[in-house]
């Protein structure tokens, strides 16, 4: 399978990003509907558990696997791949079945004392099965991101999610009304798609190899065969630091979801209460919030490999330029984005879930979307140029930032929910300074002010027209001024990028499969070059 350029292998994830969250919202938006707040709210107080435990069965080594890999074929050391692939397959493969069987022997007491709704037992057992399979994927998705292959992990990614979805909406509509069974069921759904993505995703490594071992492909003859010590110490180097972060980070999750419904518990509310609230956070406004991720994971994902490549062959040019491409990319997607969830959070929550209630916690965490989405790209960066730990302090401190302003708001009557949210806004901003100013102190700042600039500027001008949009359609539904707001603003706002030059047609015409299309399409407008 060939390598592809950064372009294509962003877009390729890019595309299957959005086919997937077009699949995974739809689904999102009928389970919402299915089991409420409170269901979701117990869906959510396991999943990060699971989050946490695959962080502890996997230790770092797909991430490890991808800069590792991307490395040892830009020089030509053919060998060292085998020993990676093999090497990692049998760690997660020990640690995962351990952990496997750890949650099974320990689920009633996981549920009784750390989660404060012991209805969470069955998703708990449901859980399981899920963590070897991920794992397991996990691993080969790292093989075909260091060659630089993005094309089957987004097939595997696609598959996944209509299996999920499918699955999912049919079990759970089946074992409603009783919440406690919708939940394991929901869990059910995420296992058959896990499934779905490591039969296809190892069916394609195995069409590339055969069912015989990884074979040992010739080696340049100025290649010398690296060490095997040397090999697992380069694997550790990055997956050290990763899993600590990852550890932390995990468990920061895992701590939220504890410390949550904890805090609104002593803010006065029931324990149906505290769940629904949680539900309305994590199930409702962050659902909404993060969907510019599908833009910026494949941005994440395809740029670590190629700043590896770009260290490895001492190429600083290189890697100013991917800097400047992810700022620039997630500035193009991030700053509008931040824009619609603040002006219209309570119409999309009422819209699209008919919950108007998520509407006031998305508005707060909205206006720092952009910093959000560019933590991810700037994170994968450092790990790139081989500062995982510095990534993973920063990391640390942004999560212990939430968590104390989450102990000190979430807690006070009157508050409550809102106070999670402002700690969101509050580390996130905090955490994004910091990659950006360490990036940046490493490599020089390479972002075009101008072009910033520009972005900005149509930015503001999309903000007046959705305003303006939301006036007209006053008192005639959120779904109308949703629709009418939206398309309108992001017309203007794509008009004003091709007119300030910012986009081109050949830009366009870069985009994989559609690009060609759009771009004759576009060509008919003339101010579009």
């Amino acid at each position: 399978m060939s390598k592809q350029s950064f372009l294509h292998g962003a877009m390729v994830l890019v595309l299957a990003s959005i086919v997937t969250k077009i699949i995974g919202m739809g689904m999102q938006i009928v389970l919402n509907r299915i089991v409420g707040p409170e269901g979701i709210g117990l869906f959510r107080m396991v999943f990060p558990m699971l989050m946490m435990i695959l962080t502890l069965s996997t230790i770092g080594l797909p991430t490890a696997v991808s800069k590792v890999i991307a490395e040892a074929i830009a020089v030509g050391d053919r060998r060292k791949v085998k020993r990676v692939m093999v090497f990692t397959t049998v760690v997660v493969t020990v640690l995962s079945t351990a952990f496997t069987i750890g949650v099974l022997g320990t689920a009633a007491w996981l549920t009784n004392h750390l989660l404060t709704d012991s209805r969470t037992y069955y998703t708990v057992l449901a859980m399981t099965p899920t963590i070897l399979v991920i794992s397991w994927s996990s691993i080969l998705r790292g093989y075909f991101q260091g060659i630089q292959n993005q094309t089957p992990p987004s097939v595997a990614w696609i598959l996944e999610t209509i299996v999920r979805a499918t699955l999912t909406l049919l079990i759970v509509y089946y074992c409603m009304p009783d919440l406690v069974k919708a939940s394991a069921g929901a869990m059910l759904g995420l296992l058959a798609g896990e499934l779905t993505h490591l039969a296809y995703i190892a069916a394609c490594y195995w069409r590339k190899y055969g069912l015989q071992r990884i074979p040992i492909p010739p080696m340049a003859p100025y290649v010398k065969p690296e060490p095997f010590r040397k090999t697992i110490w380069s694997l550790f180097e990055v997956a050290g630091p990763v899993t600590v972060a990852g550890i932390i980070g995990s468990f920061a999750y895992w701590l939220e979801t504890l410390l949550i419904p904890r805090a609104l518990l002593a803010s006065g509310l029931t324990k149906e209460e505290a769940t629904a609230a949680f539900g309305l956070y994590s199930g409702y406004a962050v659902s909404l919030l993060v969907l510019p991720t599908v833009f910026t994971y494949a941005l994440s994902t395809t740029i670590l490999p190629s700043i590896s490549e770009a260290v490895a062959l001492n190429q600083p040019k290189l890697v100013q330029r991917r800097l400047y491409q992810a700022f620039r990319f997630t500035a193009i997607m991030g700053l509008p984005s931040s824009v619609i969830f603040t002006l219209l959070a309570t119409e999309l929550s009422t819209a699209i879930y008919n919950t108007p209630a998520a509407g006031p916690i998305l508005a707060v965490m909205a206006p720092v979307g952009f910093f959000i989405y560019l933590k991810t790209p700037l994170s994968s960066i450092l790990q790139g140029m081989n500062r995982a730990g510095l990534a993973m302090f920063y990391s640390i401190v942004g999560s212990a930032i939430k968590l104390a302003v989450i102990y000190w708001l979430a807690s006070k009557p009157g508050l409550g929910i809102m106070g999670v949210a402002w700690a969101v806004v509050i580390s996130n901003v905090i955490v994004c300074c910091a990659y950006f100013l360490a990036v940046t102190g490493l490599i020089g700042f390479y972002v075009d002010l101008a072009d910033t600039l520009k972005i900005l500027v149509s930015t503001l001008v999309m903000s007046l027209i959705i305003m303006q949009a939301k006036a007209v359609t006053a008192g005639m539904g959120s779904s109308y001024t949703v629709i009418f707001g939206v398309s309108i603003g992001l017309l203007v706002y794509l008009m004003l990028l091709f007119l300030l030059r910012v986009l081109s047609l050949h830009t366009v015409n870069r985009i994989p499969y559609v690009g060609p299309v759009m771009a004759k399409a576009l060509q008919w407008i003339p101010f579009v070059k």
